[in-house]
């Protein structure tokens, strides 16, 4: 058997550090890896604005979106329920209130199974326990939004989520979201329709 030198070649210094550079990345990678698998359902509690409104949600089953999601006033004593949905979606939900129709409006975030484009919902609107309005990949696309492979299956619109806000001077609300890195696109949270700026 022969014996390793004790001075090893410029190209061996080289090597053996990029090898171990190379496994400490595919460790990384694996880990990290594993972080993103799904957990499941979990019960959760979503805060509205200034604290005033909750959204309780629960699950019915540790996958899908069997379950409800009930939204409370907090009160002194004991919390008043006032809107009920039989939906749940562990991708969390946004309140507004609106002052005009006296309610509150939910933006549910949805990752159900991949679909089409077209018929893939990736967030609808609510108002006073009613939809107004479900929002696709497709019609998101047309606004500008990318379209990317998605961690939950198939391709999804790329956007971020900026909350329910207040129009100027004015009573009026909108969801807003913003696509890339200047686009800012706002529903009205009484129709769920697009609003023009």
């Amino acid at each position: 058997m022969r014996a390793l030198p004790q001075n090893p070649s410029p190209m061996v210094k080289r090597f053996v550090p990029a090898l171990m550079l190379a496994a400490l990345c595919a460790l990384s990678f694996a880990r990290d890896a594993a972080a993103f698998k799904d957990a499941g359902n979990r019960p959760y509690v979503q805060s509205g604005p200034d604290g005033v409104f909750y959204a309780r949600c629960i699950p019915q089953e540790t996958t899908g979106s069997a379950g409800f999601t009930d939204i409370y006033k907090v009160q002194k004593d004991q919390d008043q329920l006032v809107d009920h949905y039989n939906w749940f979606t562990k991708h969390g939900v946004v309140l507004g209130w609106s002052p005009i129709a006296g309610k509150v409006a939910i933006m549910a975030i949805r990752k159900d199974a991949p679909a089409p484009p077209d018929q893939q919902i990736e967030f609808s609107f609510y108002l006073g326990g009613k939809l107004l309005k479900s929002w696709t990949t497709a019609d998101l696309n047309r606004f500008g939004a990318e379209v990317s492979p998605s961690f939950y299956g198939g391709e999804r619109a790329v956007f971020q989520i900026l909350g329910c806000e207040q129009i100027p001077r004015t009573n009026e609300y909108v969801f807003a979201i913003q696509l890339g890195k200047d686009k800012k696109v706002s529903f009205d949270i009484l129709t769920g329709d697009l609003r023009h700026q």
